[in-house]
């Protein structure tokens, strides 16, 4: 069989610029093993844009003239949108199937004889988001629990459809690859020493909301605070080709804040590394820090890190508030930096959760095999179905509206994942807390007014579901 994939992002032979392009790899590799030719079209990574074999049965095509660095890659012209059409088009002329790696290929109209399979991959970037209301696909595949019923509440509402393809696969970790491995030779290499640096990881995309000033601000409590000295943070340098203007300029005021907290000889800047490596770069650390507001659609990072035998803190943003449970890796308030301080110095002390029981669920839960397998059969089962038709839902006072899984009750107020902010109100917090399931008509009867029910509304804080 024949199937073409899709890539907005550029595939580098040798590096894997993060968890996307990690799973696309096996994920290529699984149907080229199976004995299925595999075609990747990807943006070009630079001005050379020679194909190369990435694994068995599976050659890349960084033909694509999509803008870079990210974000904004439709940031191009007429020409460059019809030269990418052209050669999607073409590829496809004669493929038995179409995988759209993160759901961004934006015209479907290029894909309707060709039975198509589209995996979201993240619910922040513009193309993913538009992804899932513009496009066709015949089976949709989400990374995680959360990034389903994100899917299902805002573009299922109006495509009713949508529901009936959607397929939960959580992301797999290679635990044969991602296990506790000999760091002697990286930590040397890096000029840290694990015998005497409290080694902290902040591996992470340079980007606003991946948790930097966050990781910043706790290291200035634990050095200027809590009086340790001997902490090093290892932050990874962004691959030069794929490096914005924004990206630069927050380099520059996070070197910054460094500066201006007093604690800029505790970082230490690496070069990005392959994959290989990033095995002895957790296993390096002692704890492993995810703080920012950036909505995961998984968060690789936390559970790869715990999978070497490191200590993982998350703020509890998207999937990282149910992916595990809160007593096997460290969760905290996003922007709580005293309680990450408190939940690191624990760590430290020898406190936290049976790290054999941590491996346990996550093996069970991330299972490798079972992802890759599913992947597959998915794409290769997939049929040709009906494009999905927009049907605006029809909703009374009596419809019952839940929490959207994009927000969090902490207290009397409410986390919205996608304002990355807190708000106060009194008023739906305790209605929520008595019944999980409210409508207007509810509301109305308790004295609230149909204002203050389109507020909230308004503010995407309740969605609406359909009973069992």
């Amino acid at each position: 069989m024949k199937v073409v994939a899709f890539s907005i992002n550029p595939v580098f032979p040798d590096l894997i610029t993060g968890g996307a392009s990690k799973h696309l790899y096996h994920i290529t590799r699984a149907l080229g093993k199976a004995g299925h030719q595999v075609q990747l079209l990807c943006a070009q990574g630079g001005q050379d844009s020679a194909g190369f074999e990435w694994a068995e049965n599976v050659h890349v095509s960084p033909t694509l003239p999509f803008h870079l660095p990210f974000p904004q890659p439709y940031a191009i012209s007429g020409a460059d949108l019809g030269l990418i059409v052209e050669r999607v088009s073409a590829a496809l002329d004669g493929a038995d199937r179409f995988y759209i790696h993160d759901g961004e290929f934006l015209v479907p109209d290029v894909y309707k004889e060709i039975p198509t399979v589209t995996s979201f991959r993240d619910n922040i970037y513009p193309e993913s988001v538009l992804g899932t209301f513009v496009g066709k696909p015949d089976e949709v595949i989400c990374v995680s629990k959360y990034s389903t019923d994100v899917v299902k509440y805002s573009a299922g509402r109006y495509f009713p459809g949508l529901l009936d393809r959607l397929h939960h696969v959580n992301n797999g970790i290679d635990f044969e690859m991602f296990k506790p491995v000999e760091t002697a030779r990286l930590a040397k290499a890096l000029g840290v020493d694990p015998q005497r640096d409290t080694i902290l990881l902040h591996p992470h995309r340079p980007e606003p909301g991946k948790g930097l000033p966050e990781t910043i601000q706790v290291v200035d409590q634990l050095v200027n605070r809590h009086g340790l000295r001997n902490v090093k943070v290892l932050i990874p340098e962004w691959i030069d080709s794929m490096v914005s203007s924004g990206e630069s300029a927050f380099y520059q005021e996070m070197t910054q804040l460094m500066k201006d907290l007093g604690v800029s000889d505790r970082f230490v800047f690496t070069p990005w590394m392959p994959q290989s490596q990033m095995p002895a770069l957790y296993s390096l650390g002692y704890a492993t820090l995810s703080l920012g507001n950036f909505v995961e659609a998984f968060g690789n990072v936390a559970y790869e890190s715990l999978a070497c035998g490191t200590h993982s803190i998350v703020a509890k943003v998207g999937v990282h508030r149910t992916n595990m449970p809160d007593d096997l890796i460290g969760k905290v308030n996003y922007g709580d930096i005293d309680a990450a301080v408190e939940q690191l110095l624990a760590y430290l002390t020898g406190e936290g959760p049976n790290p054999a029981d941590v491996l346990e669920y996550i093996k069970t839960q991330m299972d490798f095999q079972h992802q890759v397998t599913s992947y597959r059969e998915i794409i290769i089962n997939c049929k040709k179905r009906e494009p999905l038709q927009f049907i605006p839902p029809q909703l009374s006072e009596h419809q019952p509206f839940a929490l959207a899984p994009w927000c969090d009750i902490d207290g009397k107020r409410i986390f919205h994942d996608f304002r990355g902010t807190y708000e106060e109100d009194r008023v739906l917090t305790d209605m929520l807390r008595k019944s999980a399931l409210v409508s207007q008509a509810e509301a109305a009867a308790l004295g609230i007014p149909d204002q203050q029910w389109q507020q909230w509304l308004d503010k995407t804080w309740l969605v609406p579901v359909e009973l069992a």
